[in-house]
């Protein structure tokens, strides 16, 4: 990486979907008739709502935001191969953040799981000197993510799959690039804690 890079991203999870009982995998037969909708729960809309004051007007998120502004806001699409591709919800939990009339002149970009290269490849090409990009994604690639961007594999937790409160920053600096973890702190149940390296 190169000091052209300059560059901040977070990336969040989407926000929640309807859960299992208690967060356990259930008996295989009423896991059988599990139909995942692909779409937040109420719970999940509630987060949504509550990422555009914590974007805009939140402490340390308005820091990193005076130092480097909106570049773009990437999600991942719905993609019909893979099952957590089908998912809806990581363009959702980012919809009411760019409804936002201050984020109107905000690039708003989608791309399909089988095409994250093609999206870390344009971050580290340096369009986005400068600038902080937002991505919103399934937990289950975005540790993998925040290795090919750049940040150390030593530094970098698995996603712990109960979490949906943690927002990652990564500063792209060069030799000197950096990961953050910070607790959203947003509603109830929220916990204060990062997740374990």
């Amino acid at each position: 990486m190169g000091s052209k890079l300059q560059t901040t991203v977070i990336i969040i999870r989407h926000a929640e979907k309807l859960p299992w009982d208690r967060g356990l995998t259930p008996h295989k037969d009423v896991k059988a008739a599990y139909i995942d909708n692909h779409v937040l729960s109420a719970k999940g809309y509630e987060r949504a709502q509550a990422f555009v004051a914590y974007f805009q007007c939140r402490q340390e998120m308005a820091a990193l935001l005076r130092a480097r502004p909106w570049g773009a806001v990437i999600a991942q699409d719905v993609d019909s191969e893979g099952g957590w591709g089908k998912s809806e919800r990581p363009r959702e939990t980012v919809d009411p953040l760019m409804r936002a009339p201050t984020m109107k002149d905000v690039p708003f970009i989608l791309y399909k799981k089988s095409d994250a290269d093609h999206m870390v490849n344009s971050i580290l090409s340096g369009k986005y000197c400068g600038k902080t990009v937002l991505i919103s994604w399934c937990h289950q690639m975005i540790p993998e993510l925040a290795k090919q961007l750049g940040i150390p594999p030593s530094s970098v937790p698995e996603w712990d799959k109960k979490r949906f409160d943690v927002t990652w920053v990564l500063n792209l600096d060069g030799r000197n690039s950096s990961f953050t973890q910070i607790p959203q702190r947003l509603l109830y149940g929220d916990l204060d804690v990062p997740m374990p390296v």
